[in-house]
């Protein structure tokens, strides 16, 4: 007990030095910042975005199976024989909803890391670990009279995995379905979709495909949870003065190559002005890129870290590193990123 007393007494020696040893070298521009942003910017940029996103389709609710493809390839197919609204049969023209995501550029200029609930359903103390994802969608369906289609339709999702690295990272033999719902602020934390009897479900791979079926509309994700080996340990992201979890977020992506993972820190330490991610979570020696992003106006406020985890690593954005870009420079840096 001792010695664990003393090494949380060494950590936080550690992060107030760092804290009093950044504070002349931020203080110049982050004044120059301070009028730039509020806590509505980095929401708009990311709804805009995910409206931007939004594509439409039509089929006819006929009894028979009606497909469309999505402007990257996706497959959807809709059993009409299965679709209601209000308890009561569909007929006729059906409006299909939907949104793709895929890499850690659009994850960010959405606000869609891939984090999910280990076991059981979001609640603030769940305890949560970063997932490959084969894709993140939203699927809503709507009649000509503008009901919406009631859950428990029958659909599948048909979606190619070279779109996120060809099964590469993500091992395409175990990955299961995963669904969330948007909090007030517009967050989306995934759960493990099961059946009636609690078991998770899987995502079959044929011919380079994942396939999804669905029971039910909203968002969903092709994903498995990231398995680390090895010592973790805990981080903080030194922001400059004035940025905070109102109005900027910090996320991990991993280097060398690997665009289906994005790991957000969301707790923010308002005694020390940091970002923290606890528990002994993150891997030592793994290579990430530190992202940071909050907004001004119509325009991004960005800064990206390539780190290596050494252990209790306290990270710096210093005002300097923040660029002000638009949406397809975000776009064009993110996907640059080693």
């Amino acid at each position: 007990m001792k010695t664990k007393l003393l090494l949380k007494a060494a950590i936080a020696a550690l992060i107030f030095t760092a804290c009093s040893s950044e504070d002349n070298s931020k203080s110049g521009n982050a004044d120059n910042l301070k009028n730039e942003f509020n806590e509505g910017n980095l929401a708009e940029l990311r709804q805009n975005n995910r409206d931007n996103l939004k594509q439409y389709f039509t089929i006819e609710a006929n009894g028979e199976l009606a497909t469309v493809a999505s402007e990257k390839g996706v497959k959807i197919n809709v059993d009409t024989r299965t679709l209601t609204a209000n308890g009561r049969p569909v007929q006729g023209t059906v409006q299909i909803e939907f949104i793709e995501i895929f890499g850690v550029a659009d994850m960010v200029a959405t606000g869609m890391p891939t984090v999910g609930v280990k076991e059981g359903e979001a609640t603030p103390d769940s305890e949560v670990s970063p997932l490959f994802t084969g894709g993140e969608f939203f699927v809503e369906m709507t009649t000509e009279e503008g009901q919406v289609v009631d859950d428990g339709a029958s659909y599948t999702l048909e979606v190619p995995t070279e779109l996120t690295g060809g099964g590469e990272d993500t091992d395409t033999n175990d990955m299961i379905v995963w669904t969330g719902e948007e909090d007030e602020n517009g967050d989306v934390v995934w759960e493990k979709d099961t059946d009636e009897d609690g078991n998770t479900r899987d995502v079959r791979v044929e011919d380079g495909k994942y396939i999804m079926e669905m029971l039910s509309f909203g968002w969903c994700n092709i994903d498995k949870l990231m398995e680390v080996d090895g010592e973790r340990t805990d981080i903080w992201v030194d922001v400059p003065d004035g940025f905070n979890d109102t109005n900027s977020a910090v996320y991990l992506s991993y280097q060398g190559g690997s665009q289906n993972m994005l790991f957000d820190i969301k707790m923010f330490n308002y005694g020390i002005d940091m970002f923290e991610q606890l528990g002994n979570y993150i891997p030592i020696g793994a290579q990430f890129n530190v992202i940071f992003v909050s907004g001004s106006g119509n325009n991004w406020l960005i800064a990206v870290k390539q780190v290596t985890i050494v252990g209790n690593d306290v990270i710096v954005i210093d005002s300097s590193d923040i660029a002000s870009v638009s949406d397809p420079a975000l776009i064009s840096m993110l996907n640059s990123l080693p």
